[in-house]
Order: structure tokens, then sequence, then C-alpha cells
């Protein structure tokens, strides 16, 4: 697939932004029930508790839980997948189901990335909701600016028309089109042989094209209970996770998936980078699954007398009653620290 991180993916520059804080959630059906209301009282009390236990640097980030909780995994073989940003996929691939959803900022617009992955074949959806006046001629003139005419094509597509980004070797990587009122601006592209069993290539354009008239364009989610009582539990569980501390390594480790297995781990990058001191503050968090939501973040250090700050995207999990900052987010976030001229951790 063709990576257009700084190309027409996001077509106009934003209008309306929502402020970095904003949270989108996914709203799944049934995942509350008849048990909301005594699941929300609880996680209140949770909430009050978890406040105190702050205060004294000791935190346990446990709440109820959803009444049900999706797994990521939903979706594929011709089953409907979940949402992403209220876009619905109801068709993928056989073996292809919903991994991610991840929120990003291109070319000063807000967009959410939805990836869907299985068998050596990865599906890409992104949405873009901040240019609600947004038409097709502008996506081509966005298209225009960064690929030569050889490279763009159009297909008819859902009662319109997409822009196509061709490949040199023929095929299209990716189709965008916009619909709605507000508009919705859509695009999907696809890849298989990525397991390595087969020969890398585009996605055949027929599955392409079946994936796009597929997708049912619902309204922006707005946030549900169980999401809106989570998002502070995941704020300080990334504080607490990954901010440095003089704290026994019991204590941060609580709020990470798989901690007590990471001790040697953190003991390590403390004598590698002695004196290191790092703040993080949650910019965004988008919840993709009951149990799953992507954060956006930014880490403010002090080193050797530097200071600066490294934004970066990590995932928060529900695992064992309790919000923690994923192993691989935990991992990655150590990993920055090699961006300061030391050897990591």
């Amino acid at each position: 697939m063709t990576d257009c991180s700084d190309g027409p993916s996001t077509i106009l520059s934003k209008r309306t932004v929502p402020p970095d804080d904003a949270t989108r959630g996914i709203n799944q059906e049934g995942s509350h029930g008849s048990r909301r209301r005594p699941t929300a009282r609880r996680l209140s009390r949770t909430l009050g508790r978890l406040t105190a236990l702050a205060l004294t640097g000791l935190v346990t980030v446990a709440v109820a839980g959803p009444a049900t909780a999706a797994g990521p995994g939903s979706g594929g073989g011709g089953r409907p997948a979940p949402s992403v940003d209220g876009v619905r996929v109801g068709w993928l691939p056989s073996g292809v189901s919903f991994t991610s959803a991840v929120p990003s900022t291109r070319i000063e617009s807000e967009v959410i990335i939805g990836t869907f992955e299985g068998g050596g074949t990865t599906v890409r959806l992104t949405v873009q909701r901040d240019t609600p006046e947004a038409t097709l001629d502008d996506v081509a003139s966005a298209y225009a600016q960064y690929y030569p005419s050889s490279q763009r094509g159009r297909v008819a597509l859902r009662d319109t028309e997409a822009v196509t980004l061709l490949a040199s070797g023929g095929g299209i990587s990716e189709m965008t089109w916009v619909e709605g009122d507000p508009s919705v601006v859509l695009t999907v592209s696809g890849r298989v042989g990525e397991n390595g069993t087969t020969p890398p290539g585009l996605l055949p354009e027929a599955d392409l094209l079946r994936i796009a008239e597929s997708l049912t364009v619902g309204p922006a989610p707005t946030p549900t209970a169980w999401q809106r009582l989570s998002e502070p539990l995941i704020r300080v569980a990334f504080a607490v996770g990954l901010n440095s501390s003089e704290a026994p390594p019991r204590v941060p480790l609580a709020a990470v998936e798989n901690g007590q297995r990471l001790v040697g781990v953190l003991e390590k990058f403390r004598t590698t980078y002695p004196g290191l001191s790092a703040r993080v503050t949650v910019n965004q968090i988008y919840f993709w699954a009951q149990d799953h939501a992507s954060v956006r973040f930014t880490v403010a250090y002090t080193y050797q007398g530097r200071s600066g700050s490294i934004g970066s995207t990590g995932e928060a999990v529900f695992t064992h009653g309790s919000w923690k900052v994923s192993e691989e987010t935990y991992h990655s976030v150590l990993g920055l620290a090699s961006l300061l001229g030391s050897a990591p951790a």
C-alpha cells in the first residue's frame, strides 16, 4: 500500500478541529444491557478510591469492567466487522478481522485509521470527518498536488465516483471518495502477501471494490458510559506506568500489562539512563473495542541537561479488571530513550 502519510488521504485543511483531548468512542451493540446502572455505580465509587490512591503513588487502576467485552478480532470471513468511527464494514476477505483503530493527523485534519488483518492480507479504512463541506472535486485536486496524471484514475462506486491511486505495475492501491451530509471522506486500501508465504502485492481490485460497497456510513459515535468512566482511568494508568519515579518497580509496573514480568527491564533501564526524568501527557483516547483503546500522548523529558518532548501513539488494554498500558507500548516508550543518544534499555 502506498504510504500517504503526507499525501491526500486527508483531503482538506482543517476547518473545525476537536481539541487535543477530544475522544471518539465506538458504540458496541449489546455492550451494557440491564447491568449498565450497577456497573456505573461501582465505577463511580472506584473512581473516588482511585483518586485517593493516586495521591499516595500506590495506584491499582482497577474497575468492574464492561458488561460484555467485545474482543478486537471480531469480524472477517463475511461477518460484519466493528465500526471505524461510525463506518461499519459489511464484508472482508476470508480470515481477515479487525485488529486496531488509531487516531491520526494528516494535512492538519483529524482521521481515524482502522486496520484489518489476517492470512497475510492487510486492509485499511481511513475515515475523515472534519471537512464537512468536502467534495469529490476537492479529493481530485488534492491527489493532483501529489501524483502525476498517470497515477490517478476514477472508478464508479456507491452511486458516485472514487478517485483512485494506481500502482506502477497496474492495479488500484487505494480509492478515496466523499459521501453524506455533512461530508465524510473515506479511503480504502489493501495489500496481500505480507506473511512471507506469497509474493507481496495489491489486494485484488474486485475485493477492494466489494469492501467499499459493503460500508455503511453512520454518524460519528458518541462515547458510551463505560468509555467516559474508563478515560480518566487510562490517563492515570499512563501517568503511573510511564512517568519516571524512584518508587520500587512494582509501583509503576502495576499499571502495565504483564508488569510483573518487566521488573528486570525497568531496573536495567534505570541503570542505563540514570537521572532521566519523563512526564507523560495523554492527548487523545480512542476506544475501538470495549477492552482496547488507542492513546496519543506526549513524553516530556529532561536528561543530561537537555530537555524536549516526543509524541507517540500506544494502546491501553483492559485486563484482569484494570486498564493498563499495553506491554508493547511500554517497551516502545522505553525505546524512545535511544533518541537521546545512549543505548536503549
